[in-house]
């Protein structure tokens, strides 16, 4: 019976006091919600540790346990935000694809790859240099010394066979 009449009485003070806890915390933080949530922590707390209140000033009581509170809110590690510059944002920021992407990227890459190798020379080099290195025609002609309509026609016919090759192979 004395722990229900302790829980009746502990709802009227909490009724009682609830702006006055929840005015400090504004106070110390100046943020609603971080004060919303200490006023009902330091609520909590008083109800958990009622077997220490000594029965005299509940109000500075619960005040003491409303700022103390506050102070360990405000020292907090996890409570300091740092604001990041725009250059900062830049730097951190991720430009990379999703890796669903990656994979289904690789996974196409890769078979083109093995698909150039399948094929027969000349087609084979220019297949591999223009497919699979990214390389510009212009660039592999004059590296070889190549013709680039030579060039040209071989990645023409590469194609057709790449095609031919790709439907043997995965449909």
């Amino acid at each position: 019976m004395v722990k229900i009449i302790k829980k009746e009485q502990f709802i009227e003070l909490v009724k009682q006091y609830e702006n006055l806890v929840f005015t400090i915390c504004l106070s110390f933080t100046r943020n609603y919600f971080d004060a919303e949530d200490l006023a009902q922590e330091t609520f909590l707390s008083a109800y958990n540790n009622i077997d220490n209140f000594d029965g005299k000033n509940f109000k500075g009581w619960l005040t003491t346990i409303a700022a103390n509170k506050c102070r360990d809110y405000l020292k907090s590690p996890a409570r300091n935000i740092t604001c990041l510059s725009e250059a900062d944002i830049e730097d951190i920021q991720d430009n990379k694809e999703l890796p669903e992407t990656v994979v289904i990227n690789t996974d196409s890459e890769n078979r083109v790859f093995y698909l150039c190798n399948k094929l027969r020379e000349p087609y084979r080099t220019v297949s591999i240099n223009y497919f699979c290195k990214n390389r510009k025609l212009s660039d592999i002609a004059r590296d070889t010394g190549e013709n680039l309509k030579t060039l040209q026609t071989r990645l023409t016919r590469s194609k057709k066979l790449l095609r031919d090759l790709w439907k043997e192979e995965y449909m």
